[in-house]
C-alpha cells in the first residue's frame, strides 16, 4: 500500500491518503476529492520537471530552484500560491510526499511571496522511494480530467513520447489508429489479464478490436473506427451501432457517452504496469447499466498492475467494482474506496478508508455514502403514508 501525505495544501492543513492498485475517492462536493488529485498531479509534475533523465525513468535527488506551475500543465487552475494555502494557514510551506512503508519521496515547497503563479521545492525531505517501485517515476503517466473531449468531426494529431490519449481524451482517435499501423513484429501488445474473456465480444487481434470489444461490452453494441489522414493532420474516430446498419455515424450525430468512455478504455489497454492512471468521474454520460460495467471494467485493469486512482459521484460504479471483486476478477485486497466527508468541528475533511470484503460487501458504510436512494424511498413512504 502506498501512502499520499498533504500538509498544508489547500482544505488539508496535515493527512495521509492510501492508494491501493484501485483507489476510489468519493463523498460530497467540496469535501477535498479534487485537492488530494490535485495533490498528486503537482507531485508528478515536480518529479518530471525537477528529476534528472535516467535511460527510461526520473530520479530525484535534489532540488534545482525549478518552479511549479499551478495552472495549464495537467489541466490544473490552482490561481496563484496563496490560493493553495488553506483559508486559516499559520504557515507558508507546502509538503507533499508519496511513501511505501520506511521509503519516500517528501518535498517541501516554498509559496515565495504569496502572489506568484508558481510554487518552488525547497527541500527534498526524503528520496529513497524509487524506480520502478514508485509509478511517479516512469516516463509513463496517464490523467484523464473530468471535463473531457465531446463529440468532434476530427481531432488533430501531435507527436508523443508514449502512447496516451491526452489529458481530455483529445488524441484518441490518433493512438487508436497509430497503435494498428505498427509492423508486425512491434506489434503493440494487449496485457493477457486485460483482455475482454465474455465470448462474442473480441472480432480479431488489433487494438481496435480489444478497444471495441469492451466499448461494445460497456455500451451495448457500439464499435468504433480510427481513421488518420497525414495529410491534414488529422485525426478521426468513425461510429457504428445497431442503429447505423453498416453505415458509420459522425461522432456528432451521436450521444457523449462513447466520446467520454472511449478514452478511458483506450488508457487502461495502453497503460504500463506499474505506472498511475488517474480518472475523474467515468461515469459521466453514461446510463446506470454503463457505468455498472465501467466499474467492472476498471477492477479488471486494476487487476493487471496499473495503478488506477477513480474520483466518482456515482454508486453504480462501486457496484460494478463490487461485482468484480465478488466474481474473483480482482482481489479484494488491492482495492480501497476513500470517503471523505466534513465533520463538525473539524478544521479539514476527513477520510475514511473503506476495504472489500472477499463477496464484494465493503467493510463499512459511514453516513453520507451513496445512501441518498435509501433516504429518498424512505421520504416519499412517510409522505405517502401521510396522503
Amino acid at each position: 500500500m502506498i501512502t499520499l501525505s498533504i500538509k498544508n495544501f489547500k482544505c488539508f492543513y496535515d493527512i495521509e491518503v492510501p492508494i491501493n492498485d484501485l483507489t476510489v475517492f468519493a463523498g460530497g462536493n467540496g469535501n477535498g476529492k479534487s485537492t488530494v488529485i490535485q495533490a498528486l498531479l503537482l507531485l508528478r509534475r515536480t518529479i518530471e520537471h525537477c528529476s534528472e533523465w535516467k535511460v527510461d525513468h526520473f530520479e530525484y535527488n535534489v532540488t534545482n530552484n525549478l518552479n511549479i506551475e499551478l495552472n495549464e500543465v495537467y489541466c490544473l487552475g490552482l490561481g496563484n500560491s496563496l490560493n493553495v494555502l488553506p483559508s486559516e494557514f499559520k504557515k507558508t510551506e507546502i509538503e507533499l510526499g508519496l511513501s511505501k512503508s520506511e521509503n519516500g519521496v517528501i518535498v517541501k515547497y516554498s509559496t515565495n511571496n504569496l502572489n506568484e503563479l508558481w510554487i518552488t521545492p525547497s527541500q527534498l525531505i526524503k528520496k529513497d522511494f524509487k524506480y520502478p517501485d514508485n509509478p511517479l517515476m516512469f516516463q509513463e503517466f496517464y490523467y484523464l480530467n473530468a471535463e473531457r473531449i465531446g463529440p468532434r468531426i476530427n481531432q488533430g494529431i501531435k507527436f508523443y513520447d508514449y502512447p496516451n490519449v491526452g489529458f481530455k481524451g483529445e488524441f484518441t482517435a490518433q493512438i487508436i489508429a497509430d497503435l494498428d499501423s505498427l509492423e508486425t513484429e512491434s506489434k503493440f501488445q494487449i496485457d493477457s489479464k486485460r483482455v475482454l474473456s465474455t465470448p462474442g465480444f473480441l472480432k480479431g487481434s488489433k487494438f481496435q478490436h480489444h478497444v471495441n470489444a469492451w466499448l461494445s461490452y460497456i455500451i451495448d453494441g457500439v464499435t468504433i473506427v480510427p481513421v488518420k489522414d497525414s495529410d491534414t493532420h488529422t485525426a478521426r474516430i468513425a461510429i457504428e451501432n445497431s442503429f447505423s446498419k453498416g453505415k458509420p455515424l459522425f461522432p456528432t450525430n451521436t450521444g457523449f457517452g462513447i466520446s467520454y468512455s472511449l478514452p478511458i478504455i483506450v488508457s487502461c489497454l495502453l497503460a504500463k504496469k506499474g505506472t498511475f492512471l488517474i480518472i475523474e468521474n467515468p461515469e459521466a454520460h453514461l446510463h446506470p447499466r454503463a457505468q455498472s460495467k465501467m466499474g467492472f471494467f476498471l477492477g479488471i485493469m486494476a487487476n493487471s498492475g496499473v495503478k488506477i486512482v477513480v474520483e466518482t459521484h456515482s454508486d453504480h460504479i462501486i457496484n460494478g467494482i463490487q461485482i468484480a471483486v465478488a466474481e474473483k476478477k480482482i482481489n479484494n485486497e488491492l482495492v480501497t474506496i476513500n470517503f471523505l466527508s466534513h465533520q463538525e468541528n473539524s478544521t479539514q475533511p476527513e477520510v475514511q478508508s473503506i476495504k472489500l470484503k472477499e463477496k464484494g460487501e465493503l467493510t463499512d458504510w459511514p453516513k453520507g455514502f451513496f445512501d441518498q436512494t435509501q433516504l429518498d424511498y424512505s421520504h416519499l413512504i412517510r409522505l405517502r403514508k401521510n396522503v
